[in-house]
């Protein structure tokens, strides 16, 4: 009986040193991103105000309801001209890109800085993070890829859908058309001001020289 119980108190130590042992293991590291794409020869000027269209559907990028508040969902919808489909891209040091939404002031962003395939783009305060910043890079003849600096993941059409409201997704890159998009740049209307006037000015000299020579003033 002795030499039982001592057994079993051998055996229930090494249990317990096992488990001692597991506890003290140490987790493992998040997944890095995948090396970074080439970027695209494609020339942005930050002064500029572009839509972000979906190159498989020709709809352009907004967020849920044209709200301005923090995490409206993106989606896609059709093309309107409307500042809620407009962005300013601002540089990044690195040659990375954020997507300010001009009706919001607010950056395109990637849910919760998650790394998972299928969480979705949102807008959200500007806050200089890894999940705001994107390169524009080639995704075949005339358009483009936009990835996601924290995870190396791309932006796709939820389930290649082509309707208004379709949510866009973070997902690895398959080439596919739901994963590509172009930027066209948003033309505002010119201002009066000074050619106003100078057009006004000549308009009137040409009616005074209607029928024959002008006068000299």
């Amino acid at each position: 009986m002795i030499v039982t119980s001592v057994a079993v108190a051998a055996a229930s130590g090494c249990i317990r040193k096992e488990e001692k042992v597991e506890e003290t293991k140490a987790a493992p590291p998040p997944a890095a991103p995948p090396p970074e794409p080439a970027r695209s020869a494609l020339a942005i000027d930050q002064n500029a105000t572009y839509t972000v269209v979906a190159a498989a559907t020709n709809k352009c990028l907004q967020f849920t309801g044209r709200d301005v508040g923090d995490q409206a969902a993106a989606e896609i919808a059709a093309c309107d001209k409307s500042p809620a489909q407009q962005f300013k891209l601002q540089p990044v040091s690195g040659n990375y890109w954020t997507f300010v939404n001009v009706h919001s002031g607010k950056c395109l962003d990637v849910q919760a800085i998650a790394m998972d395939d299928g969480v979705g783009l949102q807008q959200y305060s500007c806050n200089a993070g890894p999940n705001q910043q994107f390169i524009v890079a080639d995704a075949g003849p005339g358009v483009i890829r936009l990835v996601a600096r924290h995870s190396g993941k791309v932006l796709e059409v939820k389930d290649s859908g082509t309707a208004d409201g379709t949510k866009v997704i973070q997902s690895p890159w398959r080439s596919t058309p739901s994963e590509q998009f172009k930027l066209a740049t948003t033309t505002a209307p010119p201002a009066r001001g000074d050619g106003g006037a100078t057009a006004a000015a000549a308009d009137g000299k040409a009616k005074k020289k209607k029928g024959g020579k002008a006068k000299t003033e």
